[in-house]
């Protein structure tokens, strides 16, 4: 027994002493720097903690920030025009010749795919026309007509295609066209009373043009030519040149 715990304090002396290594270690290599930090190594299977764990955190914090979720919002202005027609659902007579107007739009969208995306529509559309060109157009229940305003509301789903970019450039191609609903709305000036007429109907549209990217992810500009008509009722064909902000977040 006293051999045995003789032994025992022995072998634990000489663990603890720098001078006599343990049978089971391993010499050092002759390319460590004795001066260099000892650091220890991670478990394998387990993720390391400190410093170096912390900035990886940060780092992926960072990372997931700057992607952008494919949902964006879009915006824009441009020119309203339509043409020669008559509109007998409105008690108006005679071909009316509209002015180039305005157009808006806003639309809310998800890009699901880099080629494909799916948006909601909502714009107006404003045309007129006055006294000077309205020889020949009457109204239902008025001895005259001095001016016609039309109000157009589309409100529309979309489906949006674009190419990817062409030859390393930032510019696309963009096509697309949707379906939905339209109210319009006709103000008519004369004697002897002023009039107002709406209608709401099922409509549709397509559109095409180009999408620049001026070098931030989450900024396009597209340039388009869009057509809007009803499906059925009054035809007021109307095309609009519109140049849309869309911002991705």
């Amino acid at each position: 027994m006293f051999l045995f715990m003789g032994l025992f304090t022995a072998v634990a002396v000489h663990a603890d002493d720098p001078a006599i290594p343990h049978p089971l270690s391993k010499p050092p290599s002759l390319l460590t720097d004795p001066n260099a930090e000892l650091v220890d190594q991670p478990i394998p299977g387990i993720k390391p903690n400190g410093k170096d764990s912390e900035s990886g955190k940060l780092s992926n914090l960072g990372d997931e920030a700057n992607e952008l979720t494919p949902f964006y919002l879009r915006t824009g202005i441009g020119l309203s025009f339509v043409t020669t027609v008559n509109y007998p659902d409105f008690g108006i007579s005679g071909d009316v010749e509209m002015q180039p107007g305005f157009a808006t739009g806003v639309m809310l969208g998800a890009q699901f795919h880099d080629n494909i995306a799916f948006e909601i529509e909502g714009g107006l559309l404003y045309n007129s026309v006055y006294q000077n060109q309205l020889d020949g157009v009457s109204a239902t229940d008025m001895t005259s007509v001095s001016n016609i305003q039309l109000f157009q509301v589309p409100m529309m789903g979309n489906f949006v295609f674009r190419t990817d970019p062409l030859a390393d450039s930032k510019i696309r191609l963009v096509a697309g066209g949707g379906a939905g609903g339209i109210f319009r709305q006709v103000f008519i000036t004369g004697g002897p009373n002023d009039n107002t007429r709406s209608q709401t109907l099922s409509a549709f549209q397509g559109f095409g043009g180009i999408q620049i990217n001026p070098g931030m992810p989450d900024l396009m500009v597209d340039v388009q030519f869009r057509y809007l008509n009803s499906l059925a009722g009054q035809s007021v064909p109307s095309m609009s040149i519109m140049g849309t902000v869309t911002i991705r977040f």
